[in-house]
């Protein structure tokens, strides 16, 4: 017996001695994730825990493993903690409603035809240059991305897909879109941003606040001749997301409403329900009965994802020549 707890007892000193090493390994992430969390005495105590960790990770710079594999793979920033809402362009002034005055008493008058408005041409884009896309947002951007990226070919070019889980622009200190709204544009140089949020930003959505940042976001881009395309939200499955998505879908839409020219939204929520607006995970595509949706009743199946990304050129087709 005395051998059996000694060799036990061995065990679990390696054991807890492995959770110390990959804690001091993984001490920023796990700060980040300490920081992040609602206030509260369970914040408190993992800032706690976790302090002395990252001072002994930097101190014997076991962090620059961790740094250069994520700067390898894109993500150098994963562990920065930025809550700033980087919006260079001030808010668009309110017009203040017009003094009412007396109507004054109409003349008769030639009433003539206007002249038909010229048609604008739309710009060109072939092989030798390409209209570039950026795919960017939360989990739901993934599947869209992945789609344009397959039927996009020749005068088309999808310059990046960038999918984060449980991200958006409610929250910047879990990830600042904001910031990498910045230099995506400058690295990257898109003609079209096509972006999916408001799945996770539902939970804690501000109606107003939320509106500024969206329109924030399209203007940015809009002022640096980016052409903006919103996803709303599809009909989930279960009333869990019911309410808050349409709200969502709502300050979307009205967004690219307000900016017609350089902006547009999909409605994929329409696009996914059945003919009496209610969930379907299955629906006929080209005569074919087709599994659109996944079983956690939110996100799309690569069909769902042609179906949206048909829309988007569609919709897009009425803005360039591709």
């Amino acid at each position: 017996m005395r051998v059996r707890l000694n060799a036990a007892g061995r065990g679990i000193a390696v054991l807890l001695f492995g959770l110390l090493i990959a804690a001091v390994l993984q001490a920023e992430g796990l700060r980040k994730q300490a920081q992040i969390q609602p206030a509260g005495f369970q914040r408190d105590l993992a800032l706690d825990v976790t302090r002395p960790l990252v001072t002994v990770s930097r101190t014997l710079h076991l962090t620059t493993p961790r740094h250069e594999l994520q700067l390898a793979i894109g993500r150098e920033n994963e562990d920065r903690i930025d809550t700033q809402v980087h919006l260079s362009l001030p808010p668009p002034a309110e017009t203040p409603p017009s003094p009412q005055r007396k109507p004054a008493r109409p003349r008769p008058r030639r009433v003539e035809k206007p002249a038909a408005p010229a048609p604008v041409a739309k710009p060109r884009f072939t092989a030798a240059r390409p209209l570039r896309i950026w795919v960017a947002g939360d989990s739901l951007a993934q599947v869209p991305g992945d789609a344009l990226e397959r039927v996009t070919k020749r005068s088309l070019q999808v310059v990046g897909v960038e999918s984060r889980l449980s991200t958006g622009l409610a929250r910047p200190d879990l990830y600042n879109w904001f910031s990498r709204v910045q230099t995506a544009a400058a690295a990257l140089r898109p003609k079209v941003a096509v972006f999916s949020f408001g799945a996770d930003d539902a939970h804690d959505f501000m109606a107003g606040e939320y509106r500024r940042r969206v329109d924030g976001v399209t203007r940015e881009l809009n002022a640096k001749g980016i052409y903006v395309v919103w996803l709303g939200l599809p009909i989930p499955d279960g009333p869990g997301f019911k309410k808050s998505f349409p709200i969502v879908n709502r300050i979307l839409a009205a967004v690219a409403r307000a900016h017609p020219k350089t902006s547009t939204y999909v409605d994929t929520w329409h696009m996914l329900d059945d003919a009496h607006g209610r969930f379907a995970p299955y629906l006929r595509v080209h005569g074919k009965l087709t599994l659109l949706r996944l079983p956690d009743g939110v996100h799309y199946t690569p069909a769902a994802g042609d179906l949206i990304a048909a829309q988007v050129l569609a919709q897009l087709r009425a803005v360039y020549r591709f």
